[in-house]
């Protein structure tokens, strides 16, 4: 690989939607989100094991790929970077620092992506 050049394991349509989404074009979040939320999700659920936790997993990993999507090198599949980002989400979520302690205020939980559709207003406006 040369530097500078993208090459995209995946082929075409992974780069097309790279280059779109680092175009930050409007339609870019909504493919990624249709082409990969199902499998994100089944992913963050097995590792978290509960749907509240899969699904604010998810919706951080998204808005990473799309926050840093000028650091992907395309070294691999778009598909890879993202469930990497999935499965590093869900383990520093397990964490038992990542939880909070008794009598703590709980955080706020990022708004959900839900199987199939985009269900949250943040999703809707990344959609």
């Amino acid at each position: 690989m040369s530097t500078g050049t993208l090459h995209i394991v995946a082929g075409d349509r992974d780069e097309a939607l790279v280059e779109a989404l680092r175009r930050r074009e409007s339609r870019a979040a909504e493919r990624l989100v249709t082409t990969y939320q199902d499998r994100a999700y089944r992913l963050a659920i097995r590792i978290a094991g509960n749907a509240q936790d899969a699904e604010e997993i998810v919706q951080d990993a998204f808005l990473t790929v799309i926050r840093k999507i000028d650091t992907f090198r395309g070294e691999s599949a778009l598909g890879s970077w993202l469930y990497r980002i999935v499965t590093n989400n869900a383990f520093h979520k397990l964490r038992p620092s990542a939880r909070p302690a008794y009598g703590d205020r709980p955080r706020r939980s990022a708004p959900s992506v839900r199987r199939g559709r985009a269900a949250c207003g943040t999703c809707r406006r990344l959609v």
